[in-house]
């Protein structure tokens, strides 16, 4: 199986697809309803809710950032650090150009690697990671490492395609594997293990068609 971390790398041209898909209100929001059997609407509301109950000065990784779709739910009325984070060089270009046509100031885009994280721990106060452990080649070494970095008392908000999703679904995993975009999935149960695992509690689901949704909080002394 290819890396997906490497076509991912190379700005597999499903990445331009996401990118143009989750930024259009119109028919790329159709086609994330048909595609996905929910609505992106959904990504930006848990995005600003988020976002917004950040005191000033917070530090935010939003990771993988692709090209920037969560910039426009940013807050203007205090600042925030943020961190837009992707392996892709190509992404970060995009949510680049993104920040300067919304006219967000402050983002701080940086090439990482989703399963070795080059920030200290607890240094982060939020982690937003949408639509991404099915992308991933070791999602559990990428919870773990979120863990790692939030600070005690930090959130994660992630949304993925399980390998348990609904049935109707499924077929995305074939397909997204022989394209080379997909790594090996999990199920809801191992997330909510892991995070377990990587010192989260209060773990909130929501499913939403192919996606399912999750919030927690980083437990206080715990590592």
């Amino acid at each position: 199986m290819v890396n997906p971390s490497r076509a991912w790398q190379r700005d597999h041209p499903w990445a331009l697809v996401y990118d143009r898909i989750s930024a259009d209100p119109q028919i790329g929001a159709l086609l994330w309803r048909i595609g996905t059997g929910a609505s992106v609407a959904h990504l930006h509301r848990l995005a600003a809710a988020e976002l917004r109950r950040l005191p000033a000065g917070s530090t935010v990784l939003d990771i993988p950032c692709g090209g920037g779709i969560a910039l426009r739910d940013l807050p203007r009325e205090h600042p925030l650090r943020y961190l837009a984070a992707d392996i892709s060089p190509a992404m970060l270009d995009r949510t680049r150009s993104q920040a300067r046509e919304l006219g967000v100031p402050g983002v701080e885009t940086v090439q990482m690697d989703v399963g070795d994280l080059p920030l200290p721990d607890g240094s982060v106060e939020l982690v937003m990671a949408f639509t991404s452990l099915h992308c991933f080649p070791d999602p559990r070494a990428a919870l773990a490492e979120f863990g790692r970095v939030l600070a005690p008392g930090g959130r994660l908000a992630v949304s993925t395609i399980t390998t348990d999703c609904p049935l109707r679904y499924r077929g995305v995993w074939p397909l997204g594997r022989a394209a080379g975009v997909l790594g090996p999935g999990c199920s809801l149960p191992e997330i909510l293990q892991w995070l377990d695992e990587a010192g989260f509690a209060e773990a909130e689901v929501t499913p939403a068609g192919a996606l399912v949704y999750v919030t927690a909080d980083r437990t206080h002394g715990h590592r």
